[in-house]
C-alpha cells in the first residue's frame, strides 16, 4: 500500500465562488505501475484548480489515479473547511467536511480499507486553524 497523507489543497466552490481548503489522504495498490512520490499531490493540485465541490474532486482523484495506475485499488479522503459555511449561510467556524472514495480492493475488502484508516488517523490531525 503507498500512502501519501497530509496532502494541503486550496481550491474555489463553484456553489458560491469562496474558497475551500484542506488535507487530502491518497492511497493505491499497485498492480506493476507505480508513480514518484510528487505526483500524488500534483494530482491532487489539478483537480483542486478547478472550480470544484469537495465531494466531486474527492472521487475525480480516484478515478484518475485507478485509470492510470490499474492499481489493485485506490483509495481517497479529503478534509476539508469551506468558507461557504463559515462567513455566509449558518456562520460555524468549527465545522469540517469529510469525502471518501474507496475503489477496488479499498471497496471489496474491509481490512484492507481499515488499515489505510488506520494509517491517516495516525496523521497529525492538526487542525488548519
Amino acid at each position: 500500500m503507498v500512502i501519501v497523507r497530509d496532502i494541503t489543497y486550496q481550491s474555489l466552490c463553484e456553489h458560491h465562488m469562496l474558497p475551500f481548503l484542506g488535507r487530502a489522504h491518497v492511497a493505491y495498490i499497485p498492480n506493476g505501475k507505480v508513480i514518484g512520490l510528487s505526483k500524488i499531490p500534483r494530482i491532487v493540485d489539478m483537480f483542486a484548480q478547478r472550480l470544484q465541490v469537495q465531494e466531486r474532486m474527492t472521487h475525480q482523484i480516484a478515478e484518475f489515479i485507478d485509470e492510470v495506475l490499474q492499481p489493485k485499488g485506490v483509495a481517497v479522503v479529503m478534509d476539508g473547511v469551506h468558507m461557504c459555511s463559515m462567513i455566509r449561510g449558518v456562520k460555524k467556524h468549527g465545522s469540517g467536511m469529510t469525502t471518501s472514495a474507496m475503489l477496488g480492493i479499498f471497496r471489496e475488502d474491509e481490512r484492507t480499507r481499515a488499515e489505510f484508516m488506520a494509517h491517516i488517523q495516525r496523521a497529525s490531525g492538526q487542525s488548519l486553524f
